[in-house]
């Protein structure tokens, strides 16, 4: 029996056990194993599987059962699939941890099959009591038909990734399952090396249609069906060999049935796929440049009938292209070559599509039932690594994707476990691997690997592959795993894990542009299949408002960005779980059962770490368990051996209590190291010591029960006078129960005799009294109806009176309402004139036009009026270069790149500015507080008659003149004018240099744009330190000067910060003992001198109404007041509210910590300017934008001038032209490097760059002639927008001709956000 058989005597199935482990011995070992049909082997951590190319007796029902019934199977049984699911499941109950298992290895090593055997187990284990398990193991035969075709090493290879994930509840019962799918092989399906065939299902369903379906579907009758597509690439249907397939059509459908979401999804899923077969053999008359023509028109009409589409219009969209030309729609023919480019990526969408579609309705029939799921187990089978004659992106990405999970297997089994050996100060000894970091960041580095340059030259308008393959030839040239090719100058060869493999960049851009043409997609959503249209219909993204949709970006992303992330986020998956790892190999290059290749198998065992993972293995110690979790899980199973001892010593008592040799374990700092077997023996103990208890307790409930018959059968053996008496006791009994039943019913029945007499006298009196009352209210009813009548009549004469006063009235009421209505009117029109709300924004296009698009792309109308300016701006933004506008089939215009192929249905900007329009938005939102907070002291948007809060402009100031004393000095003409004395105290400016030492949780202070303190949190770092007050500006921080940036932009986390900051004083003020290490500024010339000064204020609410009459923001800060409420001429706008009734605010808002009550005490801090008289010496000029408006007259006027002053400062968009004659012609502009910091900085937003952003322009260079200024942000290049930093100045360094460049002030969009005054432009 399988589960019984070891293997032959002279062999190990622990590889870690052997006596010499050799490269020899371990070769040795293993094929006397495969030879014997002991296709699995164990080494530590993990099973090393040999495809036997045949059928073996592995996987019966009784060897399944075994390891399901085994405690501990990684010890009791051989190495199997099955131990290693049995050891997931039953270590994601133990441990309460999602599991993994990495299936993985070359191509034809049997990864697929290994998968399905290890769900077959999982599914028997832990069955649903439900049809959930039949449903997943009916995934393996539609899977594998549509993403396994036959390859030059397989017969059965997964040309697809897969993650399978199943969930269970704490029980461990499955509750569902979610499938992820990698990047399905599309150019399969148009095109098979020699030897090599299609999808499955495309040949499992040309052969196995129906008669009925055959006729509908206008297949040849017989054989011939098959070898008629020219897309199988069969010379004779004798070619394909059917037993290698992994089921036939029947079997197809019938998996087809347990799906419920797929089975009345059938006949559609076969008609798409004829659909596919057919295009296969659409040809064109002549070849190359030639305007195409279809050969035989009968195949498009097939193709149209099964798409349910016009066959003329099919016809068209293949063949032709409508574009647009000035004003003109022209119609222009495909040549031959673009023709059956558009005619392959339908067949391939049509093909991919359906696979998604099928992949999504497999998963919704799995997914979990209630809410359960606490854990899953997750099995990785994804492509295995491929070295075909001819290798291009795909194999590059599959054996990426291999590079990855060998880089993450290396960092389970070695980096990891070294780490933690030099942590715990454990010696074994000096331990070797192969790691593959190297080729990962070749591949994968951010702006220089592989991908990265795939990417970036997909933007390039004269982008070719064979540039691409200069490239990169150029930047990795002397990179240890990149070589040349000489002889071709479109190859490139990487040293992979496994060996070298050899890439032809050819096709490279395409594929990854992977293109598709809008006239077919548009065809295909006007299909009169609902299935079809199901297939092109556009995912809708999360609506923004309403039924406002997120437009689509226009930045280019390709097959391979899609890849990247996907993989990435496999990886995160897979790192949060336990890992187990099968190794598949294969024994020969020939597909052949008992065939052993030592070389090829030598080779498979290094690439893949086996050896390695041996070798580290006996030197080191697998297993490693914290002291705390080895005591508590064993300590019972080693009984008086760890009693009363914790840590080093308790681990060192249990080992020796369970008899573990000392050879076989190391005790570190904290965790205990044990060898290899030695966790596997302990938790067999432990089970069996918990299988003694539980018979122990089976044993006590036995005995129990069985003392119960036993009395049970005395008693009717006794029989006798036992038994007489208690028959006469019983009927005793029973007399006398039934005499007392006998008086209780007579009893009863005198009772319903007495309760029925009083029932008839009741009824009696109840009619008599009825009668008298009926009488009285007759009577009453007469007298009622003549007074009635009389009042009625008295009524009517009254009415005719007041309806003579009524009219009169009434007519006096109509003169004095046509009067007043006269007069609105008059004042109506009065007011349009003087006050037009549309007319004080300046647009330039038509309100209606900007209104329009302004809920085109999401806005709110009323809310977000003062970002109109962004429609407005939209409008005018020029038609973006490099995107031709087209005309698809139904008459639709869309836009489409050449360069990149990408198709948008919408204008290409418009994904822009509903960005743009977002992040205003929420910068806004974050400034101010929305309306409608308790007592009216919610603050309010720009627009919605509120004020912008106070800005604290930064104090530019230099050192005292020696003696000046604090007097501030007027010169006049050359320098020589008198010094003139202020009088009366003058404010000071200090500056103070200090050291801080930081908190965990940061400085613990709240700043203003211009890094001013205005908020002190308990406790933290400042609060603690006592040098920093209110008021302090700071200006500089670890020798770097602030400037304009915020502290947050530039500070560096460390234990200890040093601060330079300033402050303002009167002269009055006492000196303090910061004061004394304080240096005295002089301020500039003209500049306001300024402080913050704490009031308090006693303020009243409102009678009547409660409301205060002032509005706040998030932190406290006044930024409007009502100039008729009750704390006018008490508050001004940019007061800060520190305290209020004696309670201070510090991090708390205003509106949770105030009372209802009628008066409160508030302590707030206020900027304060100098004496007039003080500015006024210094030369200081009132500005007139420096000026706090802060009246609300009207709430129109006071709107429209809110929203008036906003529109002033609304960035500038333009488009700048810049010509390169040459590619080494320089341009004279340096881009920012670092876009988060920049992103942050503009648009407050961090993590995902929004904008490049121009440092610096040299002058008189062509960025400066063409009017590039610092700040300004590029919004596109030639169209493309969403472009970084690093990709924006490569297509301008390295391309020539002419850039069209899209620009928008972003000095312009700071100064919305901080109300600073616009700088002039040059």
């Amino acid at each position: 029996m399988a589960h019984k058989d070891w293997g032959p005597r002279d062999t190990e199935s622990e590889l870690t056990r052997l006596k010499s482990i050799t490269d020899k011995a371990l070769l040795q070992n293993v094929e006397k194993r495969y030879r014997a049909g002991n296709i699995y082997t164990r080494s530590g951590r993990i099973v090393l599987a040999v495809n036997p190319y045949k059928k073996l007796p592995l996987y019966t029902e009784e060897t399944l059962q075994a390891y399901k019934a085994s405690l501990a199977p990684q010890v009791e049984l051989p190495p199997h699939v099955y131990a290693v699911a049995s050891s997931a499941h039953s270590g994601m109950l133990r441990t309460s941890t999602s599991q993994s298992v990495i299936i993985s290895g070359e191509s034809g090593a049997g990864k697929t099959e290994t998968a399905k055997i290890l769900l077959e187990y999982l599914a028997e284990v832990s069955c649903s009591g439900s049809d959930l398990h039949t449903r997943v193991l009916k995934t393996n035969p539609i899977m594998e038909s549509f993403g396994c075709a036959k390859t030059v090493w397989n017969n059965n290879s997964s040309r697809f990734g897969k993650f399978l994930t199943l969930q269970f509840s704490a029980s461990g019962r499955m509750q569902g399952a979610f499938m992820k799918t990698y990047l399905l092989e599309k150019s399969r399906i148009t095109s098979q090396l020699p030897g090599e065939q299609n999808y499955h299902v495309l040949y499992t369903v040309a052969k196995g249609l129906s008669s009925a379906q055959r006729t509908e579907f206008g297949l040849p009758k017989g054989s011939d069906a098959v070898e008629s597509f020219k897309l199988l690439n069969l010379k004779k249907a004798g070619d394909v060999k059917w037993a290698d397939f992994p089921c036939d059509f029947k079997e197809l459908t019938e998996a087809f049935a347990v799906i419920p979401s797929l089975n009345d999804k059938q006949a559609s899923c076969w008609r798409v796929i004829m659909a596919v077969l057919y295009l296969g053999n659409l040809s064109f008359t002549g070849q190359g440049e030639d305007d195409a023509k279809v050969k035989d028109p009968a195949v498009v009409a097939a193709v149209a009938r099964l798409l349910s589409c016009e066959t003329a219009q099919l016809e068209k969209a293949i063949c032709t292209q409508n574009m647009k030309a000035g004003l003109d729609w022209i119609s222009k023919p495909n040549t031959v070559a673009y023709a059956s480019d558009v005619k392959n990526a339908l067949t391939k969408a049509l093909y991919s599509r359906l696979f998604d579609y099928i992949v999504e309705m497999v998963n919704v029939s799995l997914e979990k039932s209630g809410d359960e799921m606490r854990y899953f187990i997750g099995a990785v089978d994804i492509f295995g690594f491929e070295c075909f004659p001819t290798n291009s992106l795909e194999q590059l990405c599959i054996n990426f994707a291999n590079e990855k999970l060998q880089k993450m297997f290396t960092q389970a089994v070695f980096e990891s476990v070294l780490s933690e050996y030099q942590k715990e100060g454990i010696d074994v000894g000096d331990i070797t691997y192969e790691d593959n970091k190297l080729l990962v960041e070749l591949i994968d580095k951010p702006a220089t690997g592989i991908l990265s340059l795939l990417a970036e030259e997909c933007f390039f308008p004269n982008g070719t592959d064979a540039s691409f393959a200069q490239k990169i030839k150029l930047a990795h040239a002397r990179h240890p795993c990149f070589a040349e090719v000489k002889l071709d100058r479109t190859a490139f060869t990487l040293s992979h894990f496994p060996g070298k493999v050899t890439y032809q960049s050819t096709g490279f851009l395409e594929k990854n542009k992977d293109p598709l043409s809008q006239d077919l997609v548009v065809l295909m959503q006007f299909s009169d299949d609902d299935f079809v249209k199901t297939l092109f219909e556009e995912k809708q993204s999360t609506a923004m408002a309403g039924s406002v949709r997120r437009f689509k970006s226009a930045k280019f992303v390709g097959l391979i960005d899609g890849f990247r992330t996907s993989l990435n986020q496999l990886v995160k998956t897979l790192e949060g779980t336990k890992t187990h790892f099968i190794r598949c190999v294969k024994p020969n290059m020939d597909k052949k059962a008992m065939s052993w290749d030592e070389d090829v198998m030598q080779r498979q065992l290094y690439t893949s770490g086996v050896v390695q993972a041996v070798q580290a293995t006996r030197k080191g110690f697998p297993d490693i368990l914290p002291f705390a979790e080895l005591l508590s899980r064993f300590e019972q199973v080693v009984p008086k051996a760890a009693i009363g001892k914790a840590g080093a010593e308790g681990v060192r008592a249990l080992l020796k209590g369970a008899e573990v040799p000392e050879r076989d374990y190391r005790v570190g700092k904290t965790k205990v190291f044990l060898g290899v077997g030695v966790l596997d023996r302990l938790e067999q103990r432990r089970m069996e010591y918990i299988a003694s208890k539980v018979i122990s307790m089976q044993v006590l409930a036995r005995g129990y029960l069985a003392r119960r018959r036993l009395l049970a059968k005395r008693d009717a053996k006794a029989g006798g006078d036992y038994k007489k008496q208690q028959e006469a006791k019983r009927a005793a009994e029973a007399a006398l129960r039934k005499k007392r039943e006998e008086a209780a019913a007579a009893a009863a029945a005198a009772k319903e005799e007495e309760a029925a007499a009083k029932v008839r006298q009741a009824r009696y009196q109840r009619a008599r009294k009825m009668s008298f009352e009926r009488k009285t209210a007759k009577s009453k009813k007469e007298e009622a109806e003549q007074a009635e009548q009389e009042k009625k009549a008295a009524a009517e004469k009254e009415s005719e009176k007041k309806r003579f006063s009524l009219f009169k009235k009434k007519a006096a009421d109509e003169a004095k309402a046509e009067a007043r209505a006269e007069e609105a009117r008059k004042a109506a029109e009065k007011k349009k004139k003087e006050d037009d709300v549309w007319a004080q924004y300046n647009f330039h296009c038509e309100v209606s036009d900007i209104l329009g698009y302004a809920e085109y792309i999401g806005m709110d109308i009323k809310e977000d009026a003062h970002l109109l300016w962004i429609a407005d701006e939209a409008l005018q933004a020029p038609e973006p270069q490099g995107w031709e506008q087209r005309l698809d089939p139904k008459g639709g215009v869309y836009y489409y790149h050449p360069t990149t192929g990408m198709s948008l249905n919408q204008h290409p900007l418009d994904h822009h500015y509903q960005q743009f329009y977002l992040q205003m938005k929420a910068q806004y939102d974050a400034m101010y507080t929305s309306k409608g907070d308790a007592g009216g002291e919610g603050g309010a948007k720009p627009g919605t008659a509120a004020q912008a809060p106070i800005e604290f402009l930064p104090y530019k100031g230099g050192p005292y003149e020696e003696g000046s004393g604090g007097a501030a000095q007027k010169k006049g003409l050359f320098g020589m004018g008198k010094k003139k004395e202020v009088k009366g105290p003058v404010e000071e400016m200090w500056e103070l240099s200090c050291q801080l030492d930081r908190q965990q949780d940061g400085l613990g202070i709240g700043l203003t744009l211009d890094n001013i303190i205005v908020e002190v949190e308990p406790g933290g770092s400042v609060a603690t330190q006592g040098e920093l007050q209110y008021g302090d500006k700071i200006v500089a921080v670890d020798n770097n000067t602030l400037g304009h940036r915020m502290l947050k932009d530039v500070i560096v986390p460390q234990r200890t910060h040093q601060l330079i900051v300033k402050y303002a004083r009167m002269s009055t003020q006492p000196p303090s003992p910061r004061r004394e290490r304080a240096k005295k500024l002089v301020p500039d010339k003209g500049a306001a001198p300024r402080r913050i000064e704490e009031i308090e204020v006693k303020i009243r609410r409102e009678k009547g109404t409660g409301r205060l009459g002032f509005g706040i923001d998030a932190m406290n800060t006044i930024v409007e007041v009502d100039p008729n409420g009750p704390v006018a001429g008490q508050l001004q706008v940019g007061d800060k509210i520190i305290s209020v009734d004696g309670s201070k605010l510090n991090f708390k808002r205003f509106v949770d910590t105030v009372g209802r009550t009628e008066e409160h005490i508030l302590c707030i801090a206020r900027l304060h300017a100098a004496d007039p008289s003080i500015a006024a010496g210094r030369g200081l000029k009132k500005s007139k934008s420096r000026k706090s408006a802060t009246s609300l007259q009207g709430s129109g006027s006071q709107l429209l001038r809110s929203q008036s002053r906003y529109s002033e400062k609304m960035p500038a968009l333009r488009e700048v032209r810049l010509i390169k004659e040459t590619d080494e012609t320089k341009i004279g502009a340096v881009f920012h490097r670092s876009d988060d910091a920049f992103d942050k900085s503009f648009f407050n937003v961090e993590g995902s760059s929004v904008q490049p952003i121009i440092k610096k322009v040299d002058p008189g260079s062509m960025a400066e002639c063409s009017g590039l200024v610092p700040g300004d942000v590029v919004l596109s290049v030639n169209g493309i927008s969403g472009l970084s930093n690093f990709q924006v100045v490569e297509m301008l360094r390295k391309g020539q001709g002419v850039f069209n460049l899209v620009v928008i002030s972003g000095r312009q969009v700071q100064q919305t956000f901080t109300g600073a005054a616009p700088s002039p432009r040059r």
